[in-house]
């Protein structure tokens, strides 16, 4: 008698270490779920679409929009680095912006009027024979409003290098959440699961209604510290007018910053459900 109470408090307690680290684990993922909802192209399409800065760009909407799809998928994903290496993807979204400055600059552009002169020199005569990285830089030295200047590039490699930390981390997390999750309902700990999947997005969801609140009344601020945190070197700051800053406005982020909450709290709703489900035994 005393073996097997000593067998159900060791299984009580192991199942207990289970369910924090499932609750743990699953907050982890309904964060990621957001992030991963940010990281879609048509994401960004659409909120470039929706708020970019048309009005001070030398580029025409259209073009605008997709140099914003460009830059996201430089940003988030691979963009060729495996195969070309950090100077390789940079040269592929270097001509890619070369591409949309002639096309831009062009005589029947409608937004021509809008490059000047020594712009137009640079796109139209690039150095002969060059690759595409030095008249970018070229362009670039006219004005980041035409293309993107070596901070702007430095501040997209930071960018992609913890995207590309973050993810394997993320899927991780999720793994391991519902690892745990599926074990405790196996060994008929539905309580201790439907526990994990009730406290985590508890927890989150004042966590997040915390961030919105701070977001709507002070988005540059959340803004900066989030920065502050993830980009302490600073390089993260840059012109109005600026081609990454009109292609990713303020506005542009205050939407990134909505589909994460919104993403994230419909994954909460969804794990209460279940977890609901699961404490009353069915």
């Amino acid at each position: 008698m005393r073996d097997d109470g000593t067998a159900r408090a060791r299984g009580g307690a192991l199942a207990n270490t289970a369910a924090a680290l499932a609750c743990v684990a699953l907050a982890v993922t309904l964060v990621a779920a957001g992030f991963g909802a940010c990281c879609l192209p048509v994401t960004t399409q659409l909120l470039s679409q929706a708020t970019s800065n048309f009005e001070d760009t030398p580029y025409a909407p259209a073009q605008l929009t997709a140099l914003a799809v460009a830059t996201r998928d430089f940003t988030v994903d691979d963009y060729g680095r495996s195969a070309l290496g950090t100077q390789g993807a940079q040269d592929v979204l270097a001509q890619r912006i070369l591409d949309a400055a002639r096309e831009a600059s062009g005589e029947q552009s409608p937004v021509r009027g809008r490059w000047s002169q020594a712009a137009r020199d640079v796109v139209e005569n690039p150095p002969s024979a060059s690759p595409a990285q030095v008249a970018f830089t070229a362009l670039a030295g006219v004005g980041d409003a035409y293309a993107l200047d070596r901070d702007a590039v430095s501040h997209l490699e930071d960018c992609n290098r913890l995207v590309r930390t973050a993810v394997p981390m993320l899927w991780g997390a999720a793994a391991l959440a519902a690892a745990l999750l599926i074990a405790l309902v196996a060994t008929g700990r539905r309580r201790a699961a439907g526990g994990a999947l009730t406290v985590a997005p508890a927890v989150l969801v004042v966590a997040l209604a915390a961030a919105g609140l701070w977001a709507a009344l002070d988005f540059n601020g959340l803004f900066a510290a989030f920065h502050g945190v993830f980009f302490p070197q600073g390089n993260w700051t840059f012109g109005i007018d600026s081609l990454l800053i009109c292609m990713y406005p303020l506005g542009f982020w205050m939407g990134m910053g909505a589909v994460w909450l919104v993403t994230t709290l419909v994954a909460c709703i969804i794990c209460l459900a279940a977890g609901r489900r699961l404490r009353k035994g069915r």
